[in-house]
């Protein structure tokens, strides 16, 4: 892990973007290392591994959750999270609706960028239609949008993917005051991501290295 990589990128952030850095697989050690430095949000992937380093980890770490999810797994996930990003199939929305949680689940819906079979998420019409049924929940709070580029050397298709979902993500902003966050940009693309509009990055290997 690299430190004076971490610094050199949070120095050239605007203040309006809010890095996460994605611990998935990495140490107690390497994350404390960034916690010293002031790094505050922290992604994991699995459900284990997320309750794992909560429990073992300063409480003034905000948790995102950027997995796929498992129903079954769903109430640990919430307990555990700040944020749950990578909300991409209805089945789950509407059992963390269900869950009847003290507080309301601050969640993302991830938007499926391009036409990756192994990219999950929902289309334009199903974000639009369950924002529209989720919008006055008091057990779910959707804030805003994730989504993930398809693997691509060519920079205008990425371009044009962050393009098409920043729109969307300003159109429910136009429409609802709780929208707020649009979680595009990783390693390789987080520059193009602020470009477009987000304000909510995900890096993982550029800040870590990779892991073994």
């Amino acid at each position: 892990m690299d430190l004076d990589t971490y610094h050199k990128i949070v120095s050239q952030l605007p203040n309006s973007v809010t890095l996460i850095a994605v611990s998935k697989g990495q140490s107690i050690d390497k994350i404390l290392k960034l916690y010293n430095d002031g790094q505050r949000h922290f992604g994991e992937n699995f459900e284990q591994e997320l309750t794992h380093k909560k429990e073992n980890l300063p409480k003034d770490i905000n948790w995102h959750f950027l997995g796929n999810m498992q129903t079954n797994k769903l109430k640990k996930i919430s307990s555990s999270s700040y944020l749950i990003q990578s909300v991409s199939r209805k089945k789950v929305l509407d059992k963390l609706n269900n869950l009847n949680e003290k507080k309301a689940i601050n969640v993302l819906l991830q938007y499926k960028l391009g036409n990756e079979d192994t990219k999950s998420g929902f289309s334009r019409a199903e974000i639009i239609e369950n924002h529209e049924r989720y919008k006055n929940s008091n057990s779910l709070k959707i804030i805003g949008l994730m989504g993930i580029a398809e693997n691509s050397t060519e920079e205008k298709r990425t371009q044009n993917q962050f393009k098409e979902i920043a729109q969307l993500y300003n159109e429910l902003k136009s429409k609802d005051e709780n929208i707020s966050t649009l979680s595009i940009g990783m390693s390789s693309d987080y520059n193009l991501a602020i470009e477009s509009g987000s304000n909510m990055i995900r890096l993982g290997t550029v800040i870590f290295g990779k892991r073994k």
